[in-house]
C-alpha cells in the first residue's frame, strides 16, 4: 500500500502541474476526492465532517482550478479530467483507492469509474448528475422558495447572470458565485452563513466552466455507461439541492447496479456543511461496511 504522508503536494502530470493535498491518517483507506466546479477552487471543500478520522483523502485540485496549472488547448473535457485522476492514483502508487466526486466532480468520477473500471473500490457520487435533460427545465421555479429572504433579489440576479453568461473574466465570475451561493442551502444559517464566509473570495477559474457549458452540459449523458460501472456505489443528495436534484440521483441509482441512494432530508448541495454529522455516519459506514 502507498505511503502517504500529509501535507500540501504537486506533480507534473499528462503535462500539466497538478496540486493535491493529503489529509487523515496513514495507513488508512486512500479515498481520492474531486471537488465541484468546473473552474472552483478545492480549497472551498474545506470541511469534510471528518471523515478523514478514517480515510486518508487526497484532494485533488482539477486542472485550470484552485493551485492547479491550466490545461493547454482548453482540455477541459470530462475524460481530460479522469485521465488525470488515473495518473494520480498511479503516481502515488494506488492500486484501488474509493473515489470521491461532488457535483462535477461526480461526473468527473462518473467518468474515471467506467473508464479505468480496475482502478478503484468502491464510489461515492455526492450532489451531482448523469444526465442534465429535462430536469434542468424549471431551475428559476427551484429557487422561489427563497424569495422571501432579504438576499433573494441580488442572489437571483447573479444567478440570472451567470446562466446568461454575463460574466467576462475569473474575478467577475469569483464576484457571482459569492452572491448566488445561498441557493445551494437548505437554509442559509449561521453554519451556513461561516462557510460562506470562509470561502466566498476563492477564485473561480471560467475556461473550465465554459469549456462545460459550451461543449457538455447540453448534450452530456453517461447513462450508457453506467452499466460498467461494477464497485460498490454511494449516491448522496440533498433533498432540497436545486441544481443536482434528487431525480437526477435517481437516474444514477436507476443505472448502476450496485447502487444505493441516501437522501439527506435537511441539505441542499452541500449536505457536508449542513448535515455533518449524518455524513459522516453514512459515509463510515459505507466504507467500512459495518451495519
Amino acid at each position: 500500500m502507498a505511503h502517504l504522508i500529509p501535507g500540501e503536494y504537486e506533480a507534473v502530470l499528462n503535462g500539466i502541474r497538478l496540486h493535491y493535498t493529503i489529509r487523515g491518517p496513514q495507513g488508512g483507506p486512500a479515498l481520492i476526492a474531486i471537488s465541484g466546479g468546473p473552474g472552483m477552487d478545492a480549497r472551498g471543500w474545506d470541511d469534510f465532517a471528518r471523515i478523514d478520522d478514517f480515510v486518508t483523502i487526497i484532494q485533488i485540485h482539477p486542472r485550470g482550478s484552485g493551485l492547479s496549472d491550466p490545461a493547454p488547448h482548453d482540455a477541459y473535457l470530462l475524460p481530460d479530467y479522469a485521465s488525470d485522476l488515473e495518473a494520480l492514483r498511479a503516481h502515488l502508487g494506488l492500486l484501488q483507492p474509493i473515489v470521491m466526486g461532488w457535483s462535477h466532480g461526480g461526473m468527473i468520477a462518473q467518468q474515471f469509474a467506467f473508464t479505468y473500471p480496475g482502478s478503484l473500490s468502491k464510489l461515492i457520487l455526492f450532489d451531482t448528475a448523469t444526465y442534465f435533460g429535462e430536469f434542468l427545465s424549471d431551475a428559476e421555479g427551484a429557487v422561489a422558495e427563497f424569495k422571501d429572504q432579504p438576499w433573494f433579489e441580488d442572489s437571483f440576479a447573479a444567478l440570472q447572470d451567470e446562466w446568461a453568461g454575463r460574466y467576462q473574466t475569473d474575478d467577475d465570475m469569483s464576484a457571482l458565485w459569492a452572491r448566488e451561493m445561498k441557493f445551494y442551502f437548505k437554509h442559509f444559517g449561521a453554519r451556513e452563513a461561516a462557510y460562506h464566509a470562509r470561502t466566498k473570495d476563492l477564485p473561480v477559474h471560467i475556461a473550465p466552466l465554459k469549456t462545460f457549458n459550451e461543449r457538455e452540459t447540453a448534450t452530456m449523458d453517461l447513462r450508457p455507461h453506467l452499466k460498467n460501472i461494477k464497485v460498490p456505489t454511494l449516491v448522496i443528495v440533498g433533498r432540497h439541492d436545486f441544481i443536482t436534484t434528487v431525480a437526477m440521483a435517481e437516474e444514477l441509482v436507476k443505472y448502476i447496479s450496485n447502487a444505493r441512494l441516501e437522501i439527506f432530508e435537511d441539505s441542499g448541495h452541500f449536505a457536508v456543511i449542513e448535515e455533518p454529522e449524518k455524513f459522516y455516519r453514512v459515509v463510515k459506514q459505507f466504507v467500512t461496511n459495518d451495519k
